[in-house]
């Protein structure tokens, strides 16, 4: 039993050896929405999909560091409100797509995430606000294409 911690004990102090890149590019056209949908999205989506992540502490310490980190490169990868003005318009339109899914399915924020942040937890009524200015910005995004 001692082997068997002092092994893991060893192999944890030799994981801090394989650094995570942990990086805040600077913003490439942040996303303009309305006071509230602002706070709703930064207190529950920023972290993973923004340029403004928060890194917390365990972020700093493997393997959590590891997943923290990947979990933040595949979420910019797939939306990234600082990166929102250089989107083309149909891209827009996709990634406003994919949040209406992700509320709809309660799929974002992930619970992992919301067991550290809660935070994050999105209610009812955040819900029904992101939806009512996804929606907005579909419709608007609509006529602006049809002119």
């Amino acid at each position: 039993m001692v082997t068997i911690a002092a092994s893991l004990g060893a192999a944890l102090a030799a994981a801090q050896l394989v650094p995570v890149r942990v990086s805040n590019p600077p913003s490439q056209g942040a996303l303009a929405a309305p006071a509230d949908v602002h706070e709703i999205l930064n207190r529950s989506c920023y972290d993973c999909h923004s340029n403004e992540t928060r890194w917390p502490w365990y972020a700093r310490v493997a393997p959590l560091s590891w997943m923290v980190a990947r979990d933040v490169e595949t979420g910019r990868r797939e939306i990234n409100f600082s990166e929102w003005g250089g989107y083309l318009p149909r891209t827009r339109k996709r990634k406003l797509q994919w949040m209406h899914r992700s509320l709809g399915g309660e799929s974002m924020p992930p619970w992992s995430y919301c067991l550290m942040h809660p935070q994050a937890r999105l209610d009812a009524n955040d819900r029904a606000k992101l939806r009512a200015w996804i929606d907005t910005q579909l419709k608007d995004g609509d006529s602006a294409a049809a002119r």
